[in-house]
């Protein structure tokens, strides 16, 4: 028996410990190897003037979504940082209920490409963000900087 987590539990235990996503409402529904989704709800402190969740909403949750999908193809001990991402947002997000699946487009020993997608799934289905990310895997854990 290997003293390796598995993949979905070291997610489940980092998305525990990350105090945004508790703020913005959002719950990790799924986690796998190089796949993982994320709900969450609208919450009006979170709209922007025209009544529209804020892009910031998705973006954050699809960033973590692509950061936890690299992080259940990580070595045990690693962690993943953010180095860049796109964002293409397709229409505003106007609905009720959200979820944002990551997944590793192309895993790495250093860096790990990733996408993902934000899907409105109340009251009806459609996608509404794209996005893709690349992460650093950052062995024996993320540092703090100088």
């Amino acid at each position: 028996m290997s003293d390796r987590p598995e993949p979905d539990q070291a997610v489940r235990d980092s998305f525990a410990r990350q105090s945004f996503m508790t703020t913005l409402g959002a719950a990790l529904v799924e986690a796998g190897a190089g796949n993982v989704l994320i709900a969450y709800g609208r919450n009006e402190a979170f709209c922007q003037q025209h009544g529209y969740l804020h892009a910031g909403v998705a973006t954050a949750i699809a960033d973590s979504a692509c950061g936890y999908a690299a992080l259940s193809m990580a070595p045990p001990g690693a962690d993943v940082l953010t180095i860049e991402f796109k964002v293409n947002f397709l229409r505003p997000a106007s609905g009720e209920r959200f979820e944002a699946r990551g997944r590793v487009v192309k895993p790495g020993a250093q860096i790990s490409v990733c996408a993902a997608e934000v899907w409105e799934t109340a009251p009806r289905r459609r996608l509404i963000v794209t996005m893709s990310a690349t992460m650093f895997i950052a062995k024996g854990g993320a540092e703090t900087p100088a």
